[in-house]
């Protein structure tokens, strides 16, 4: 195809990536959200996707899924609550990629139905949910042990003297009302730990990200290995519905 061509072709979709497509033609994504991609794209540099299963939440248009298979991921699936017809219908073809994509939710996702993942790549997303730590409690369920874990989002920054998790509603939202949960980083760090996800490292946009505590909000990066015998620490028993043991007889 010509470069001509490509571009008719890119101008029928709605793009949220920039992506690489012949020469100097990519697709027309968001120059704004383009900017949270390098911390996670750097915290995936320390992460062998050679032969390995890979889950994609939220890929919208795939950017992080076909790094992990450029990375030599053996099988890469994106989901995402709406599905990127560019992505299914143009990019995965002319790219000849082996990568899936699936419209669906992550509340949605069972190793019944899907086995688990080696890595999951959680990138901008959970600072959208409403119920986050269900979020976490399910993606942790579908990593092995030593499976890896990269998330991306929205950072409450204080002091980080308390595990902290700001719930702002409508127009109190630093970005817009679907944005409605934000952990400081000591509470992103001790709710992973929580299910059983050891933080190995935390990255950010910039190093005025990484210093501030003024308590806006930032964007973080965390890289996690899920270590089982973490969650073991906490009561699961008493939060999944069971009785207390100081009120059984």
């Amino acid at each position: 195809m010509t470069d001509a061509e490509i571009i008719a072709k890119l101008d029928q979709y709605k793009w949220y990536h920039i992506l690489p497509v012949q020469g100097s033609v990519s697709t027309p994504g968001n120059k704004d959200f383009a900017k949270h991609h390098a911390p996670v794209l750097r915290q995936m540099d320390a992460i062998d996707f050679r032969g390995k299963r890979v889950l994609d939440v939220g890929c919208r248009d795939g950017l992080f899924c076909f790094e992990a298979e450029k990375r030599g991921a053996a099988e890469v699936l994106g989901i995402d609550t709406s599905l990127s017809l560019g992505a299914v219908e143009f990019l995965i073809p002319f790219y000849q990629s082996r990568v899936r994509m699936k419209e669906m939710g992550l509340y949605d996702l069972t190793t019944v139905d899907h086995g688990q993942f080696d890595i999951i790549l959680f990138p901008g997303v959970l600072y959208h949910l409403r119920y986050p730590f269900t979020a976490l409690s399910t993606l942790a369920d579908l990593l092995p042990e030593g499976g890896r874990m990269v998330i991306e989002t929205g950072i409450f920054a204080d002091t980080d003297k308390h595990a902290l998790l700001y719930c702002p509603v409508g127009k109190e939202s630093p970005y817009e009302p679907s944005s409605v949960t934000f952990y400081n980083r000591k509470g992103m760090v001790d709710s992973l730990r929580t299910f059983g996800l050891r933080t190995d490292a935390t990255d950010y946009k910039s190093d005025k990200d990484r210093k501030t505590t003024d308590g806006s909000v930032i964007r973080g990066t965390f890289l996690c290995t899920k270590v089982a015998a973490l969650a073991a620490e906490h009561p699961h028993h008493y939060w999944k519905g069971g009785a207390h043991k100081h009120w059984q007889k």
